[in-house]
């Protein structure tokens, strides 16, 4: 099943899948909206009437879901998501993921990878809250890796989230953005004996370096491709192009990136937020790669990576 805001479906209902998106993030978020479950009506209201017409656009363009990138600390709105979907017919995909800070670390050290990993399992088996009578589970784990050395504050985090993974199954989904860093989680998560066919690399395409996505690859991880804008469809389409020739172009979850409240707010009705499906996939039709092949890579991979 893969879980949404408004209920479980079955992995072949998922249809064309943005796999990394923030519909309204917030890196000061009230984290009593997660612990608490407490919602801001007025605030609810308001990204709603701007968020509407986004996710009516996206479904005018063909688009059938949206996964959420932004963790619970970054303003994941279950209540405005279950509305946004609703209204729109585009289903929304929650997380769970690191909602306490790394200063934590610090004070609790000895238990937090046992705490955190115990958190992100209670999320899935009694789920985030019940709205409207629906049990709101997350179906992935969203988790950030900074730049540089990995930190063991960071070890922690990525063991607690393939603990909770081999617990429930629950996919993890991995914020990298330098290929150095990449490989010293590869590294970590090999001796923890991560399963990395339930391990999404995103943002695999910030370096786009080769050797380390071809060792991704082989060990069995899933790749983002998912900062695809306006000005960079020579690089995302060569990027596709390269993985059907290699032959992983199944292993690759396509998305934009995009904050859609902050693209509203900078930019209105002129927003980008649907250009991969009115700009980006015409381009690539011109450059030689099918429409139907991008459409069939933003439908059955995110549905298998998903799907728990």
């Amino acid at each position: 099943m893969i879980y949404t805001v408004t209920g479980p479906i079955r992995k072949e209902e998922l249809g064309v899948t943005l796999s990394h998106e923030h519909i309204a993030w917030d890196s000061q978020a009230d984290e009593s909206l997660y612990f608490d479950r407490i919602y801001n009506e007025g605030k609810i209201n308001h990204l709603y009437g701007k968020l509407l017409p986004v996710f009516q656009k996206l479904y005018q363009e063909g688009c059938r879901a949206v996964v959420e990138a932004s963790t619970p600390d970054g303003e994941q709105n279950l209540k405005l998501m279950q509305r946004l979907s609703k209204a729109s017919g585009v289903r929304i995909i929650p997380n769970t993921g690191l909602v306490f800070s790394k200063n934590v670390y610090r004070i609790h050290r000895e238990n937090y990878e046992k705490e955190l990993a115990a958190r992100w399992i209670e999320d899935f088996q009694s789920g985030l809250d019940t709205i409207d009578s629906v049990v709101i589970k997350p179906s992935h784990i969203k988790i950030f890796v900074s730049r540089g050395r990995l930190p063991e504050v960071e070890r922690k985090i990525l063991g607690a989230a393939i603990t909770a993974s081999k617990t429930v199954g629950i996919p993890v989904h991995c914020h990298i953005v330098e290929a150095l860093t990449a490989n010293e989680v590869f590294d970590f998560l090999e001796s923890i004996k991560c399963d990395f066919s339930r391990f999404l690399w995103a943002h695999a395409s910030e370096e786009a370096d080769e050797e380390t996505i071809t060792r991704a690859v082989d060990i069995g991880m899933w790749l983002g491709f998912d900062a695809i804008r306006t000005d960079n469809h020579a690089k995302y389409c060569d990027l596709i192009k390269k993985a059907v020739k290699k032959g992983y172009y199944n292993r690759i979850l396509l998305s934009q990136d995009y904050d859609f409240h902050e693209e509203i707010i900078n930019k209105g009705n002129a927003h980008p937020c649907a250009s991969i499906f009115t700009d980006f996939i015409p381009y690539c039709e011109e450059k030689g790669l099918s429409r139907d092949s991008v459409l069939n890579m933003m439908t059955g991979n995110p549905a298998e990576f998903y799907n728990i």
